[in-house]
C-alpha cells in the first residue's frame, strides 16, 4: 500500500498507466507534464510526465510550470478514485480543480476519465 499521491504511489500509478493499452492508444498523440496534489498541500505535489501516451517518468513535483495541474480535497480524490464521483462531474462542479488547456482536456476527455478511474488500481493508503 502506498500513501495517496506519495512519490511511491505516483510511480505505481505510472506503471498501471503503461499497462493500460486503451489509455496509451487514445493518447498516442498526447505529451504533457501533469502535476497532482491534495488541495492545500501543493508542497507535497507529484508529477507524471507523459510522452506520446506513455508515462515516461513519475516522482516528486518541483516548481516548474506544468502543462496540467489537478488538485482536489482528499475526500474528493477518494471519490474519484473509487468511482463514486465521475471526472467530468468533478470538474464541472469544481470538486476537481484543473489548470491547463481546456481544449486539450476536452479533446482527450475519454482518456482523462480513464486515467482518473485507473487510480483505483493502485493499492492506496488514504490516511495522510
Amino acid at each position: 500500500m502506498y500513501k495517496f499521491l506519495s512519490e511511491e504511489w505516483i510511480k505505481a500509478y505510472a506503471d498501471e498507466w503503461n499497462k493500460n493499452e486503451k489509455l496509451k492508444r487514445e493518447l498516442k498523440d498526447f505529451s504533457a507534464s501533469i502535476k497532482y496534489y491534495v488541495e492545500g498541500k501543493d508542497e507535497d505535489a507529484v508529477e507524471l510526465i507523459v510522452e506520446k501516451g506513455i508515462a515516461k517518468s513519475a516522482g516528486k513535483a518541483d516548481n516548474k510550470k506544468y502543462d496540467f495541474e489537478l488538485w482536489a480535497s482528499l475526500e474528493n480524490w477518494k471519490k474519484l478514485a473509487t468511482g463514486e464521483m465521475g471526472p467530468r462531474a468533478a470538474m464541472l462542479t469544481k470538486r476537481l480543480k484543473f489548470k491547463g488547456s481546456m481544449i486539450t482536456a476536452m479533446k482527450y476527455m475519454g482518456a482523462f476519465e480513464e486515467s482518473l478511474r485507473m487510480m483505483s488500481t493502485v493499492a492506496t493508503d488514504w490516511n495522510l
